[in-house]
């Protein structure tokens, strides 16, 4: 038993039940259980005041009736349902919860039937069982303004993704009328490349029109300081013996000008809430002493910040490792190996690409960091690659402002000795 489980498990009163929820839309179903896996009672109750108050009545009834000293609820982190129920909880600490894995219980549930058969009661007696034998996390919900903080990383995000998937409409769609404009253009967000979507950037109506008039029609709807008249020139000169496509060109057109629309309105968003998410991150204890860390920028700060939450909820820097999931796992079978430094990638995969980056400016601006890149590529024993040393540089990082959150220092090149220690 590995001493983390037996932690757990001693954390725990003889003759405690345990209540498995499996959390829905609308219903959730719970399961209440003893230590020895008996099952007691079974019943749902939706997400509404009355349906929490009738939860907790029914497990004070049963613990009443089980003369039992505490009765543990647990659940997966389903979609937001979970921080419905969390949130109530918290507010009766009468009722502990714990976390558990949604892959632990989907294993759970196939490896104990193999007919692989899923419904509401298995899935809320496997949470039951994996709660009783100590395997759940105790996660909390984040307060104050890490809470806002996470929900602000999780809307800028959303953003990034919205903003990409529109440039690529954009492309896809410049790609059918005028190929060549790639050439010309290669970043589709441009103020004058804009004004050029707005009024249409068709090949076949491009070249029907004069070069002065198609610049007076570019510049009525350029909305910068300086329009780009000589690329501007070049793509009218392209125009003239595009491949672009003719049919359908005016319902592409459309397309395309609703999609620079939907542009600029991402693009205004994504500016608002990056300056909000900024001035929220500032507003912490643990905001400048992160940011004493040289090339490490203000929007990834408040990332990893975001992705990890309040550092009072951490006793040990593994903790912080573990959630960003870089760290090495093994992955061995006899005498295979699969890789000698493998990392676990399970934890939260934004903390570990906000990490990757970070990196990625701090072994080009910072020289304590660049050694170290050097430092593991070219060691005598067990030279890393180039991806290998960056994994280990993220590990340095973490561990990095860990110390500097905990201790309450800014950072000195001092602290960066740690760094490029083997």
């Amino acid at each position: 038993m590995s001493r983390s489980l037996a932690k757990k498990l001693a954390q725990v009163k003889p003759g405690t039940l345990y209540a498995g929820v499996d959390l829905a839309l609308e219903w959730n179903y719970t399961m209440v259980i003893t230590e020895r896996a008996q099952i007691l009672a079974r019943f749902r109750f939706p997400h509404d005041r009355a349906g929490y108050d009738y939860f907790y009545q029914r497990l004070a009834t049963l613990q009443e009736r089980q003369q039992a000293p505490a009765v543990w609820v647990g659940m997966e982190p389903t979609n937001y349902f979970w921080k419905l129920l969390a949130a109530d909880l918290e507010q009766h600490p009468a009722w502990p919860y714990r976390l558990v894995n949604p892959y632990t219980v989907k294993r759970r549930r196939e490896g104990d039937q193999l007919d692989n058969a899923k419904d509401d009661p298995r899935d809320a007696f496997t949470i039951a069982d994996l709660l009783r034998t100590g395997k759940y996390t105790e996660t909390r919900l984040l307060q104050g303004g890490y809470a806002e903080l996470r929900q602000y990383a999780s809307l800028h995000a959303g953003l990034e993704q919205d903003l990409t998937r529109c440039k690529n409409r954009l492309h896809e769609l410049t790609g059918q009328l005028f190929p060549e404009l790639r050439e010309v253009f290669q970043d589709v967000a441009g103020l004058t490349a804009q004004a050029l979507w707005r009024r249409g950037a068709a090949a076949t109506a491009i070249r029907a029109l004069e070069e002065e008039q198609f610049l007076q029609q570019v510049r009525e709807h350029f909305q910068g300081q300086r329009l780009q008249v000589t690329k501007l020139r070049v793509a009218y000169d392209r125009a003239g013996h595009s491949v672009g496509l003719v049919a359908g060109c005016q319902a592409l057109q459309r397309g395309l000008m609703n999609a620079v629309a939907q542009l600029q309105i991402l693009d205004q968003q994504e500016q608002q809430v990056r300056r909000e998410f900024t001035d929220c991150f500032l507003a912490l204890p643990q905001a400048p002493y992160m940011l004493s860390v040289p090339s490490l920028g203000l929007l990834t700060a408040a990332t990893i910040l975001a992705e990890v939450g309040d550092p009072r909820h951490y006793s040990r820097i593994g903790q912080w490792v573990k959630l960003a999931g870089i760290q090495p796992v093994p992955n061995t079978s006899g005498r295979k190996s699969r890789s000698q430094t493998p990392m676990s990638r399970k934890g939260r995969p934004r903390l570990r690409k906000a990490l990757y980056f970070a990196v990625l400016r701090l072994v080009q601006g910072d020289p304590h960091f660049a050694q170290a890149y050097q430092y593991y590529q070219q060691r005598d024993q067990n030279p890393l690659t180039k991806m290998q040393a960056l994994g280990v540089l993220m590990n340095k990082l973490l561990r990095l402002l860990w110390a500097l959150t905990k201790q309450q220092t800014f950072y000195h090149p001092d602290s960066a000795l740690a760094i490029t220690a083997d």
